[in-house]
């Protein structure tokens, strides 16, 4: 389960390679006052880019920033009492799970990151003891996207209705598998637009991990994450 990411980019950078391929990107809402690079992690706001027609993502796309852990539609008590993790969502049965299966028919979307986190146990291990924090980031460098699906709930303390969003992880790749037992969909722009595509393949265009080598992972502890961060806005 991967449960904290980053993004490092501009949203300006994403809507100018969006650009390049002739598909217009606006943003709604205000901007997130989120430091650079720090850290998202469950409940958190979070950008998602979403078509504008479901059924032709290349027509146009906007980005806005809604709840990371996915409330699903049937859910009418407050937000509190929803208590399924639903920060991820899985490859095998997210075409099939209640709670995921209409918003991966209906409502997908792109959630943009420069690197996602995992952490492992270190040898001699205890419960309550700190465990090994990996950054982990592509060889490519640059800006990728989680294959998200979205939802909008109705809980009783969201009269005005709620967005929010998972997304999905399947088997783990060659490089994170000595570490953790998952990775998420990672996509380019190119794959991206064709997860978005309803009458595309969906998740079977992903199924195939990438091969060894693909990934960097790096040991990075919180603090001196948080202290290189601190340093950019000096």
């Amino acid at each position: 389960m991967c449960n904290e990411y980053r993004f490092n980019g501009k949203l300006a950078e994403i809507a100018a390679e969006f650009s390049q391929l002739h598909i217009p990107l606006r943003f709604e809402g205000a901007a997130s006052n989120r430091p650079p690079g720090e850290p998202l992690k469950p409940t958190n706001r979070a950008t998602i880019i979403r078509p504008d027609d479901p059924e032709n993502p290349r027509a146009g796309l906007y980005a806005a920033d809604v709840r990371w852990w996915l409330v699903p539609f049937f859910h009418r008590k407050a937000v509190k009492d929803w208590r399924a993790m639903c920060t991820n969502a899985r490859f095998e049965t997210v075409d099939t799970a209640p709670t995921f299966r209409e918003s991966y028919r209906k409502r997908r979307c792109l959630v943009p990151l420069t690197s996602f986190i995992e952490y492992s146990e270190p040898p001699g291990w205890k419960k309550g003891q700190p465990k090994t924090r990996h950054e982990i980031t592509w060889r490519s460098g640059g800006v990728r996207y989680f294959a998200g699906i979205w939802e909008r709930s109705n809980p009783e303390d969201f009269p005005e209705g709620l967005e929010s969003f998972a997304f999905v992880t399947g088997p783990a790749c060659a490089d994170v598998e000595p570490i953790h037992d998952r990775t998420p969909s990672i996509l380019t722009l190119e794959q991206g637009l064709e997860w978005l595509d309803l009458n595309g393949p969906g998740k079977e265009a992903f199924a195939c991990t990438p091969p060894a080598g693909s990934y960097v992972l790096t040991v990075a502890p919180r603090e001196a994450v948080m202290s290189r961060e601190m340093r950019k806005l000096i």
